[in-house]
């Protein structure tokens, strides 16, 4: 049977059930005489028990699986994850037996009394079978039972999940393509392949096909899913956990001191070594590797990288400071962000949030931006956007990046330029800054000469001077800042808290407790380098120093029925559109193979008193 069809054999065993188990937790789908009747006196039906499920984590917290906001399914269990179920009320003389049965309808037997435990196997509508045996009467009741991963936050995990996960984690990073497909299946993908379909989408010339427009939440919600189910191709019980990084900016003077930070997770977060990389922890000198495919996207070292960051060094690179910045003049997005973010009221500037002030300065501070003159002193970057601004040249063509350096050509004559061909016609470099549309945008840096005095520059005319160089330079870039930021394995939590967000939000609009406009939409601001509109066609180009057409427009990947790169979720060779996917990823799709473990625990919001998920913003 299909998986579809399988689940309906539990659906439809179970039609009654769904339709009153809030009220009476059973049906009783059989009664028949014991053959032992004498030795007890039975006056009516044995009333079938409510029951309580419950697995080790949910008894720990004190909170069941989703809050309660799964109560329209009856029962919600956790797939590979021992689970308690509990009778209500129990008589005395009566036998109380125990069956499982999964998505196809096999049966498996589990134990007699009043509480069992059972191994949920497959996602979906399971069931629980309880065989009530009486002196006098036998019945059986059925209960329906959704069965889901659960994601949770990394510092909940227990130790062992917590280590399972990692451990897994870096098979992806260790393991090519082929022996993993080999070893694992075909769901399973190195973190080559990850990465190479990341910088595909998101360092491609013409535009970015994954962030700054709508489908910035589409595409990362199902990228996290397909790397979740290559990890559970390794370990079917593994899933990604989200982090929950307000809690960093309220609790901690330092956000490098997180605890996700710790050598044996995930790694120093600003390592001290001269080229930034990590040194000590499981992920010390984890190695960068290099595009296997003629048509992928690398740097000119041939490394999987953005074109324009030529940096040489072959393994994962972080740093806290763009430029002289520290941290890029960010924080890390806290409860007041969350909270204000949560007044919007339309799907489009729910994406832009989540695309920025809600996720991107995790990006830009972990993975910071380096390799300028170092007798220059840039300490007003706009929060990085002096490389936003070079991708934006990038694209429309002035900076220009070699195609091959080997292995063995210093960094210094492997650099990304503005050549004379294309800047010539500009009289000045204030020119240049005003008319490719930089003056513009990043809230008036480029615009402005004094906000780069501390370079050392003397006149308006040396500081443009000095900035245009400076964004034609480019400079190197720790992943998390590059359209390779799936190589950092920091990557991989952060879209779960967006996700798990979003999700509340839909529920609460579903409850009427909130209000949100879901059509296909995105708010551009307009002022980010990296947020114009601007496609850029190359077709004519070739390998000539012409210029691209570039117009105001949608970049494809981003409309509602644009295709995203990945799928096959359910095993059904199924793809989706981007209005697709956004269906899917509703948190009350029963196909949906996740749920989150909760949705209202943001504890360092409710100690600063900022419940924005309750209407009168009680804690």
């Amino acid at each position: 049977k299909s998986l579809t069809s399988a689940g309906r054999t539990v659906l439809n065993l179970a039609l009654v059930v769904i339709s009153s188990v809030a009220a009476i937790g059973a049906i009783n789908l059989s009664t028949r005489e014991s053959s032992d009747s004498s030795t007890f006196l039975l006056t009516a039906d044995v009333v079938a028990p409510t029951l309580t499920l419950s697995n080790s984590y949910e008894r720990r917290d004190g909170i069941v699986l989703g809050e309660g906001f799964y109560n329209d399914w009856g029962h919600l269990a956790e797939i590979h994850r021992s689970t308690r179920v509990e009778a209500s009320t129990t008589v005395d003389d009566c036998l109380y037996g125990w069956t499982k049965v999964d998505t196809y309808g096999t049966e498996t037997f589990t134990g007699y009394g009043d509480q069992v435990e059972m191994i949920f196997e497959s996602v979906g509508w399971n069931g629980i079978s309880l065989l009530i045996k009486c002196p006098s009467t036998e019945q059986t009741a059925t209960y329906p039972v959704m069965v889901k991963y659960v994601r949770r936050e990394i510092r909940l995990l227990n130790e062992s999940d917590r280590s399972t996960f990692f451990d897994t984690l870096y098979t992806t990073y260790t393991t090519e393509q082929v022996d993993g497909e080999r070893a694992y299946g075909k769901k399973f993908r190195s973190i080559k392949r990850l990465v190479s379909e990341h910088l595909l989408g998101a360092a491609d010339k013409e535009c970015d096909h994954w962030h700054d427009d709508a489908g910035i939440m589409t595409h990362h919600i199902a990228f996290t899913l397909e790397m979740e189910q290559s990890l559970q191709s390794i370990d079917k019980t593994v899933t990604i956990p989200y982090w929950d990084y307000t809690q960093d900016a309220y609790e901690l003077d330092d956000w490098t001191d997180s605890d996700i930070f710790n050598p044996a997770w995930f790694g120093m977060a600003s390592p001290s070594s001269k080229d930034h990389v990590i040194t000590e922890g499981r992920w010390a000198y984890m190695s960068v590797g290099k595009q296997a495919d003629t048509d992928g996207v690398r740097n000119p070292y041939g490394l999987l990288r953005s074109p324009w960051n030529t940096n040489p060094t072959p393994y994962i690179l972080r740093h806290r400071y763009v430029y002289d910045e520290k941290d890029g003049g960010w924080t890390l997005p806290g409860c007041t962000d969350f909270s204000s973010a949560w007044s919007y009221n339309s799907l489009g500037e729910y994406f832009d949030e989540l695309n920025g002030e809600l996720h991107g300065p995790v990006h830009i501070m972990i993975g910071g931006q380096w390799w300028v003159n170092r007798t220059m002193n840039f300490s007003a970057t706009n929060g990085g956007d002096f490389l936003l601004a070079s991708k934006f040249l990038w694209r429309q063509g002035y900076v220009r990046c070699p195609e091959l350096c080997s292995d063995d050509t210093p960094d210094d004559r492997c650099t990304c330029s503005c050549p004379d061909e294309l800047t010539r016609y500009f009289r000045t470099s204030r020119d240049f800054l005003d008319q490719t549309g930089l003056f513009n945008l990043s809230d008036g840096l480029f615009s402005d000469w004094s906000n780069f005095a501390t370079t050392g520059c003397m006149t308006p005319d040396d500081c443009f001077d000095t900035v245009v160089k400076a964004l034609c330079h480019v400079g190197h870039a720790g992943e998390m800042f590059t359209s390779a930021a799936p190589y950092d394995p920091t990557f991989w939590p952060i879209h779960g808290l967006a996700d798990r967000y979003l999700s509340l939000k839909r529920i609460q609009a579903h409850e009427n407790e909130t209000i949100l406009s879901q059509m296909w939409s995105y708010s551009h601001d307009g002022n980010s380098p990296s947020d114009t509109r601007r496609v850029c066609d190359w077709s004519k180009v070739g390998d000539t120093m012409g210029l691209p057409d570039c117009y105001v427009g949608d970049c494809a990947g981003h409309r509602a029925q644009d295709l995203l790169p990945m799928g096959n979720f359910l095993d059904r060779n199924e793809s989706y559109t981007n209005e697709e996917f956004y269906k899917f990823m509703n948190p009350r799709n029963e196909e949906l193979p996740y749920i989150y473990d909760s949705f209202t625990q943001w504890p360092a919001c409710t100690d600063q008193a900022i419940c924005w998920w309750n209407t009168d913003g009680a804690c």
